[in-house]
């Protein structure tokens, strides 16, 4: 992912209109993109730029393909849509908007985005004056002098995620949900993947539980994954949730000493995590031939355990803090 912001704060409309043009007649050229938007120079290298950061356009050039729900001819509502879906798939915003929304002002909020996620070039009043604009152009939210409110539909939705409610249409108030839960320091430590497989998960509550749990199950593992390699435990000939978190429990230093990198309770939290992951993703038990029937509500209260357990261990092997 790119961390280097462009020159300037251009329109996201111009911004499609540059991405239309490269998805449609696969070139990037300067020149090109100049004469067919009419603007100068600095502009399109700055669209080029956020493509790049919210990668739209991969460090390879190749483009996500989600860009060709633009078509060749879109409008600007179609052009809108499509880059909100790639702006409130990029973490930093949603931490941005988590930080403020937790007290946080939007200065400090996007001071602390712009350092925990190492960006380069401007500061961090450009990175607030930038996503302020991308929340207000796409709808996400309205923006007063101090102050960012969500769009109605997102509050509604967080408000029913929060109660318990399944009706999770909105792919942005899950994400802040997620951040709710983690606290914005820790979301923003998760992977691409993770994020997308516990957003997937909650979408698939209400119509598919077993999917459900096996998404937030994948983005459990890879979180443990990740965290073994920040402790320095090799993980990498282990299978499963069940054996990667014992490998965090039971390592050993070099001279053969226990030294364990997570407590023994969240050990056995994982442990639990792994054969309720295992329920979803068995068609039968081995000994029994039975198949295990998995709710909507178990598939809710499985997702936010995986999460309570990431943010545990994460406090644990960072901070040495208790937390659950």
């Amino acid at each position: 992912m790119s961390t280097r912001f462009p020159s300037h704060n251009v329109p996201l409309l111009l911004i499609a209109d540059v991405l239309c043009y490269i998805n449609n007649y696969s070139s990037s050229n300067i020149e090109e993109l100049r004469h067919f938007t009419n603007k100068s120079e600095a502009y399109i290298r700055s669209c080029l730029a956020i493509c790049k950061l919210l990668s739209i356009i991969g460090e390879d050039g190749n483009v996500n393909s989600f860009a060709n729900t633009l078509g060749r001819t879109p409008n600007d509502e179609l052009k809108l849509n499509v880059m909100r879906k790639f702006i409130q798939e990029y973490e930093p915003f949603i931490t941005f908007i988590q930080y403020h929304l937790n007290g946080t002002t939007l200065e400090e909020s996007a001071r602390k985005v712009y350092v925990s996620y190492r960006f380069e070039g401007k500061d961090h009043s450009f990175l607030k004056d930038l996503f302020i604009s991308w929340g207000t152009t796409t709808g996400i939210f309205t923006h007063t002098a101090n102050d960012i409110i969500l769009e109605e539909t997102i509050r509604t939705q967080l408000s029913e995620i929060n109660t318990l409610n399944i009706n999770l249409d909105d792919d942005m108030a899950i994400r802040i949900h997620i951040g709710n839960i983690l606290s914005a320091d820790i979301f923003s430590t998760l992977s691409s993947a993770e994020v997308e497989e516990l957003v997937d998960a909650y979408i698939k509550c209400s119509i598919d539980a077993r999917g459900a749990i096996e998404c937030a199950g994948r983005a459990f593992e890879d979180f443990l994954r990740r965290t073994a390699s920040i402790v320095g435990v090799d993980v990498s000939g282990k299978n499963g949730i069940g054996q990667v978190i014992n490998a965090l429990y039971n390592n050993r230093n070099a001279s053969g000493v226990l030294k364990n990198k997570i407590h023994n309770k969240q050990l056995s939290i994982g442990a639990a995590i792994g054969d309720i992951r295992n329920m979803a993703g068995h068609s039968m038990e081995a000994r029994t031939l039975e198949r295990w029937d998995l709710t909507t509500h178990s598939a809710k209260m499985y997702i936010e355990l995986v999460l309570s357990t990431m943010r545990s261990i994460h406090s644990y092997t960072q901070d040495s803090t208790y937390t659950f």
